[in-house]
């Protein structure tokens, strides 16, 4: 009987001390609205989320277009290259919802004082020179809008891009993406100072989770599209959950 009561309150301390994770709008909610839209960002703000994940590419004329292909052809209909493009023409394009594709400053103006968090992945030029110029520009709009805090983290694939943001600026915190959690992800994220690592879920398991908590990284598990996956990222006790559908899960929570 103490054995069964001690391991009652053991359970009952646990679940009281383990934090529910963030869920993240991966795109904005890329199943369930217009991804990566400034649209999207406002109904992901009437929702009340506290987090959200986009995309940016850097334009022929070195402005920041939100968007996760670097082709319009998905989401615009059109065979045109994002970098290839200046700002003022790609404003002639809308996506098949009929919304504009916005900037990064003009999603960093929407969310001033609405305290909600930002991860901010860079889509690597394939030239190291634009790779350096996105960055550079990308740094210097956040630091304008006064965006660098606790509520931003930069991410991307490619570690060249997170070892530039942090030479750029110390203070952002950065995640290294990998569709493979091992330990050579966690190598990488450690090597390029970065304190978050997000890993695919269909590639990661409990015990590299546990291990990249043992090094002292925060966890997000990407992208959860259903309940399995859902309460599959919940038992590896990650930080983050980003997902194509925040409202179906944020409305699953409340009940």
């Amino acid at each position: 009987m103490k054995n069964t009561a001690f391991f009652l309150l053991l359970f009952m301390f646990s679940s009281l001390t383990i934090a529910d994770p963030v869920i993240v709008a991966h795109r904005m909610g890329a199943m369930e609205r217009d991804e990566n839209t400034l649209e999207a960002l406002k109904e992901c703000a009437a929702l009340g989320m506290k987090a959200f994940e986009t995309d940016i590419h850097i334009t022929k004329d070195d402005q920041l277009i939100v968007t996760h292909d670097g082709s319009l052809k998905r989401r615009c209909g059109s065979e045109v290259n994002v970098e290839e493009m200046t700002l003022e023409e790609i404003r002639q394009y809308k996506t098949k919802e009929g919304n504009p594709l916005p900037t990064l400053r003009e999603i960093l103006r929407f969310l001033k004082g609405k305290g909600i968090a930002m991860q901010l992945e860079i889509k690597s030029p394939p030239k190291l020179e634009r790779l350096k110029k996105l960055v550079e520009v990308m740094v210097r709009e956040l630091k304008e809008e006064e965006f660098t805090g606790d509520d931003l983290l930069v991410i991307s694939f490619v570690p060249e891009a997170l070892k530039l943001t942090r030479e750029a600026e110390d203070g952002i915190k950065t995640g290294l993406l990998c569709s493979v959690g091992d330990d050579k992800a966690i190598k990488l994220a450690k090597e390029n100072g970065c304190s978050w690592i997000s890993a695919d879920i269909s590639n990661a398991t409990k015990n590299f989770v546990d291990k990249a908590h043992k090094e002292g990284f925060k966890l997000a598990l990407w992208t959860i599209r259903n309940k399995r996956d859902n309460n599959l990222a919940r038992a590896f006790e990650v930080e983050a959950i980003v997902t194509d559908i925040p409202k179906t899960l944020t409305e699953a929570e409340k009940k």
